[in-house]
């Protein structure tokens, strides 16, 4: 049994992608055969008793009222907590970090703040591994094998595969994309990561991402896995949600 740990879904997007299709739901709502995006998301993770899963929305969505008894249902052992924001912060990194300086103001616990941390989006899902904890390392990042350039990349270390060297933005440094999933060995080591680089780091193109704050601990001698998933799935423009799930653009407007 693995010790308790803090999952946070930063799901306040407004979907522009599926706007431009006429899918007026905001992203975390949209609705594939009968369950939101964000139920699928969450389907990516062994959630277990004891363990405590936190939300980022756009307060404007009304997400909670929608989707949070179904989720209490779902996982009656798992404390939910809901954080709805009035703007959007720069970037998933800042809007990380205000929803962990919310939830330590609320409802969490001194147990919390050493407990491992996740963060993740709406925007892909998994096969769930155990692999993709941090353990005794610094962080992680969960990779794949990807095309393109509009990931995060990490560049593994050619003596230890499992772990990077280098970690970038929008820049291909190997083909081992970013699932969107970050880890750190416990809330506390993320809060003090990420107060340094708000503070220090420039914005890539205007936003805080997490992946430069990886980079940055590589850079301060801390230690960065990067565990391959399988099981992917992709959702974050409607072109891979219907790939995906193999409907089509008009199963999916139909349904939402």
């Amino acid at each position: 049994m693995r010790a308790p740990l803090t999952l946070l879904i930063t799901a306040a997007g407004a979907g522009r992608r599926f706007q431009d299709h006429g899918i007026e739901s905001p992203k975390p709502l949209i609705q594939v055969r009968g369950h939101t995006l964000l139920e699928h998301t969450l389907d990516s993770f062994d959630l277990l008793d004891g363990d405590a899963l936190l939300i980022t929305t756009q307060r404007r969505h009304n997400l909670p009222s929608q989707l949070d008894q179904r989720l209490r249902c779902l996982l009656p052992g798992v404390r939910l907590h809901w954080f709805e924001l009035d703007a959007l912060p720069p970037g998933q990194l800042a809007t990380a970090q205000m929803s962990i300086e919310h939830w330590l103001s609320q409802e969490a616990s001194k147990q919390d703040r050493n407990h491992p941390l996740l963060i993740h989006n709406c925007d892909t899902g998994f096969r769930w591994s155990n692999a993709c904890l941090p353990g005794e390392l610094d962080a992680s990042m969960a990779v794949f094998e990807a095309e393109g350039d509009h990931w995060s990349f990490a560049q593994p270390d050619p003596d230890q595969p499992d772990r990077a060297i280098a970690v970038a933005e929008k820049e291909r440094i190997s083909s081992k994309a970013s699932i969107g999933l970050y880890g750190f060995r416990s809330m506390e080591r993320f809060r003090c990561a990420a107060d340094w680089q708000l503070e220090h780091a420039t914005p890539v193109q205007g936003e805080h991402y997490i992946a430069p704050l990886l980079h940055t601990l590589i850079e301060q001698g801390c230690s960065v896995g990067i565990p391959k998933v399988d099981g992917v799935r992709l959702y974050g423009t409607p072109t891979e949600l219907c790939n995906t799930f193999e409907i089509s653009l008009d199963q999916l407007l139909a349904e939402n």
